[in-house]
């Protein structure tokens, strides 16, 4: 069994992406459940979670990055089990299949959207790299927190005792506070990380 995965794996990417996709996906997890992918800002903990998945589409290309951001997507969502998360934890209880949904799909998304923003931006890698990495977080936090909402947000906002266009409201908020600064995070983590695997060759 584990023999044909890896040979299908393997027919997918070859080893150099396998063991790129490899190591991002083992930083995910470590930056997961060692709370370092978490950051105190102000009010806020902002997450870069993603970033690795940022990181895989660039400098190894869509089927890396959408790899990466599957995996960081099952880490999400085995993780919202116990996680005190409110707004996930209520998709989990609603619909398991709704909760998988909203933690799988945006972050395969983002590793195939990261790739394509980067190879149709002109101009040096240091400004390719932060407008990839900021847009592309920006798109994650929108797709995460729309899915959310088209597939579980009246019935949440019944359970929180608000209107649905309150709780809109609400999502276009938190997109705003988390949304921004983890942009910024990012676009200021991955232009140095892909400049140096540039230097060192490793890029695609």
């Amino acid at each position: 069994m584990e023999k044909n995965v890896v040979l299908k794996l393997q027919r997918l990417m070859d080893a150099r992406q396998l063991v790129i996709a490899g190591l991002l996906v083992g930083i995910t997890v470590f930056l997961g459940l060692s709370g370092y992918g978490f950051i105190p800002l102000f009010t806020i903990n902002a997450t870069i979670l993603h970033v690795p998945t940022i990181i895989g589409a660039i400098v190894a290309g869509p089927k890396v990055g959408c790899m990466v951001g599957f995996f960081f997507g099952l880490f999400s969502f085995i993780q919202s089990f116990r996680s005190p998360a409110i707004m996930l934890q209520f998709a989990q209880q609603y619909n398991v299949l709704y909760g998988f949904l909203i933690c799988i799909v945006p972050r395969v998304t983002i590793g195939f959207i990261a790739w394509w923003i980067y190879k149709h931006i002109p101009g040096r890698i240091l400004i390719r790299a932060t407008v990839t990495s900021v847009l592309t977080t920006l798109l994650h936090t929108g797709l995460f927190l729309s899915f959310f909402y088209m597939l579980v947000g009246a019935p949440f906002a019944t359970h929180q005792g608000m209107s649905l266009d309150a709780f809109r409201m609400m999502l276009e908020g938190v997109a705003v506070t988390n949304g921004l600064p983890e942009a910024a995070l990012a676009g200021v983590i991955v232009a140095p990380i892909v400049i140096a695997l540039t230097h060192a060759h490793i890029i695609q």
